[in-house]
């Protein structure tokens, strides 16, 4: 099996680096030059979360004519505004039979992915994985949680299983579901729960459930989202609330994705995280203000930078 890592960010380097020990080739894609000649030259460096440093010798490039065979599966971690072109421009890369799995954060990746290739080949997935880019060639894991994958309709397939037992072997907790659709909604929770707060603070995971202006934050911010995810037909509790603080505990030495673009300067997800949760309120004629200043706030930021930078 060779798996592409379409989009070798901090998330897409850690996977990578896990897959790298199992019998399946892995190749790193990403348009950070800087990253895959690091990574080329010194292998990829993997600060644990014991503290230890592991490299990882891997296979990277920054461009799809670099890669040598047919992938049988494209992991994609690319950011969410970027999914169709990303997968569009690695098709070269594919076939009919490549399968496309995406553990990207936020909503609306899977309908990306369908668009760009074809909605057979698309597997929806989720990951509580959290990672740092510290600088080129090199990361933080910060922070173990499990990783679901799964059809977009009705029960886990062969192909489901297959890419689990790679994902096991690989030591990354992982099993399969009928509920993806479910399990990226209750992602999202998280999400919206940690990733503008972090990015607008300059604070890590950690930070929200240490202060108790944090946790006041963060649990607004979920309970309006939970609305709306009712509103849509999933039915998640205020037990929600808890369980992204304990992501928030469980990850506390990351810096949250999000976070990681601001720190850079970079385009946020923020449109696929609580800006859709606002769309979506919207809609269903649903208050979420918490949401929506989380929003225009990283918004506002994001202009200034981006315009700046120009």
């Amino acid at each position: 099996m060779h798996v592409l890592i379409l989009g070798a960010g901090a998330l897409g380097s850690l996977m990578g680096a896990r897959l790298s020990k199992t019998e399946v080739q892995t190749t790193l894609y990403s348009t950070n030059e800087d990253h895959t000649k690091a990574i080329l030259k010194n292998g990829l460096l993997v600060e644990e979360l014991d503290g230890s440093t592991q490299t990882f010798p891997m296979t990277a490039c920054s461009t799809p004519h670099a890669v040598d065979k047919a992938a049988d599966v494209v992991l994609v971690t690319v950011k969410s505004y970027a999914t169709r072109q990303a997968v569009s421009s690695i098709l070269r890369c594919c076939n009919r039979a490549t399968v496309f799995l995406t553990l990207q954060n936020g909503i609306g990746n899977w309908e990306q992915i369908a668009q760009a290739a074809r909605p057979e080949q698309a597997l929806l997935g989720t990951t509580a994985q959290g990672a740092t880019l510290l600088k080129p060639g090199r990361i933080r894991h910060g922070g173990n949680g499990p990783t679901f994958i799964g059809e977009r309709d009705g029960p886990p397939t062969a192909r489901v299983h297959d890419i689990v037992k790679v994902f096991m072997t690989a030591g990354l907790p992982t099993g399969s579901s009928d509920r993806m659709e479910h399990l990226i909604w209750e992602k999202l929770m998280v999400n919206v729960g940690i990733n503008a707060i972090t990015a607008l603070t300059n604070i890590r995971n950690g930070v929200i459930a240490d202060l108790e202006a944090g946790r006041s934050l963060s649990r607004i911010a979920v309970l309006e989202a939970l609305q709306v995810a009712q509103s849509k037909g999933f039915s998640l509790g205020e037990e929600m609330v808890e369980r992204v603080l304990n992501v928030a505990r469980a990850t506390a030495v990351n810096r949250s994705s999000m976070g990681q673009d601001v720190d850079r300067k970079k385009r946020t997800e923020i449109d696929a995280i609580n800006g859709a949760i606002v769309q979506f309120a919207e809609e269903a004629g649903i208050a979420v203000p918490v949401n929506r200043t989380l929003t225009q706030l990283i918004q506002v930021m994001q202009s200034n930078y981006l315009n700046c930078s120009q």
